[in-house]
C-alpha cells in the first residue's frame, strides 16, 4: 500500500516549482512529478522590471542571463520606436530559469520524482497517480503540467483549440546584443521576437493556432532579411494558452482537492503571450489556498489578483493587433521614446 502524500504537483516548471517552494517554506513538503524539466522552450525568457518588482528573488538570476540594452518595437509597416519599459530587465534561458526555481523548491524540502504521470484517478478523497514506474496517492493534486495538462483533462477538460496559440523558434548565435526587439506582423496577428542571451539568442514567432502553418516561413524570411549572421543551433515549437473568449476565464481552476496553475490554468496574457508572471503569481496563491486548507479558494484568489487583467486583455486582443491601431500606437510612442507592451 503506497503512502499517502499531502500534496502532489504534476509539473516542475515555474508555476509548479514556485508553488512547491512556497508550500515547503510553510512546512508542507510536496512531491513534484516531472520527467522533462528543466528544458529550453520557444519563449523569449524576458524578465521585465515590473516582474522583478513583484518577485524580487528573480534579480539573483540576472548574472545567468543578459541585461537588456536598447529594446526596439517595430510595427507591421516597419515604424520603429525604442521603449524604456523593459530597461534594466533581462532575458534568461528557460532551462536556467526553470532549474533555478526548481532548485529553490527542493532546497526547502520539496521532492522531485523524475517520472511521467500517465494516468490519474480520483478514489474517494484521494488522487491515485500512476507513472510508468510506480503508483502514488495524494490528498491534494496540483496541475502545473502545461497546456496539455493531464490534470486539467481529468478535472475541467482540455483547453479548446480556439483558445490556443503556437510559437516556433530558434536558439542561435551571432546576434548583436543591442538587437533585442519585437516585430509585429502584417500578415497575421502576432509578432517576432529577438532576445539576445548570455550563451545564445532566442528568436521566435507566435500567433493563434489557426495561423500555425505560416509561422516557420514568416520567421525564416525575417531571419534571412534581417539577421544574416544568425547561426541556428536548434529549433522548437510549442502550444500555449491564448484565450480568444473572455468566458474562458470563468472556468474553474480549483475544486475541493485539486488546483490548476500556470499554462494548465490558461493563465497567459492573451495579448503578449507572457506567462512567467502569472505562473509565479498563481503558484504563490495556490500554495496560500492549500496552506489555508481550502484549495477551492484559489479561484477567488487568482481572479481577485489578476483575473480582471486577463479578461480585459482578451477583450482587447483583436483591437491591439489591428494594423492601423497598432501602428498609430507605435507612432505615438515614437514621440516620447516609449511604448506600452502588454
Amino acid at each position: 500500500m503506497p503512502c499517502v502524500e499531502e500534496v502532489a504537483i504534476v509539473g516542475g516548471g515555474p508555476s509548479g516549482a514556485y508553488c512547491a517552494y512556497n508550500l515547503a517554506r510553510q512546512g508542507i513538503k510536496p512531491i513534484i512529478f516531472d520527467h522533462s524539466h528543466p528544458r529550453e522552450k520557444p519563449c523569449g525568457g524576458g524578465i521585465s522590471p515590473s516582474l522583478i518588482e513583484k518577485f524580487p528573488f528573480l534579480e539573483k538570476f540576472r548574472l545567468n542571463g543578459s541585461t537588456f540594452g536598447k529594446f526596439k518595437i517595430i510595427s507591421c509597416i516597419n515604424t520603429e520606436v525604442l521603449t524604456a519599459q523593459l530597461e534594466d530587465g533581462f532575458c534568461i534561458s528557460r532551462r536556467s530559469l526553470d532549474q533555478s526555481i526548481l532548485d529553490m523548491a527542493i532546497e526547502n524540502g520539496a521532492s522531485l520524482i523524475r517520472e511521467k504521470v500517465i494516468s490519474l484517478k480520483k478514489e474517494g478523497n484521494l488522487w491515485k497517480i500512476k507513472t510508468q514506474q510506480s503508483e502514488y496517492s495524494s490528498q491534494i493534486l496540483v496541475g502545473a503540467d502545461g497546456v496539455n495538462s493531464i490534470v486539467r483533462r481529468n478535472t475541467v477538460g482540455p483547453i479548446a483549440k480556439e483558445n490556443l496559440a503556437l510559437t516556433y523558434g530558434y536558439l542561435a548565435n551571432g546576434i548583436v546584443k543591442e538587437n533585442a526587439l519585437i516585430k509585429f506582423l502584417a500578415e497575421i496577428p502576432g509578432y517576432i521576437w529577438v532576445f539576445p542571451g548570455k550563451d545564445f539568442s532566442n528568436i521566435g514567432i507566435g500567433s493563434n493556432l489557426a495561423n500555425g502553418k505560416v509561422l516557420k516561413k514568416l520567421l525564416d524570411d525575417y531571419v534571412t532579411s534581417n539577421l544574416p549572421h544568425a547561426k541556428k543551433i536548434s529549433s522548437y515549437a510549442a502550444l500555449l494558452p491564448s484565450a480568444s473568449d473572455a468566458e474562458f476565464f470563468k472556468l474553474p481552476c480549483a475544486g475541493e482537492n485539486w488546483l490548476l496553475v500556470g499554462d494548465a490554468a490558461g493563465h497567459v496574457d492573451p495579448i503578449s503571450g507572457g506567462g512567467i508572471l502569472y505562473a509565479l503569481w498563481g503558484g504563490e496563491l495556490a500554495a496560500q489556498a492549500i496552506s489555508n486548507n481550502d484549495p477551492s479558494s484559489f479561484d477567488d484568489l487568482w481572479r481577485k489578483a489578476f483575473g480582471k487583467t486577463l479578461e480585459e486583455n482578451c477583450k482587447n486582443k483583436d483591437k491591439f493587433y489591428d494594423p492601423l491601431h497598432l501602428t498609430m500606437s507605435i507612432m505615438a510612442g515614437l514621440a516620447n521614446k516609449t511604448f506600452f507592451w502588454a
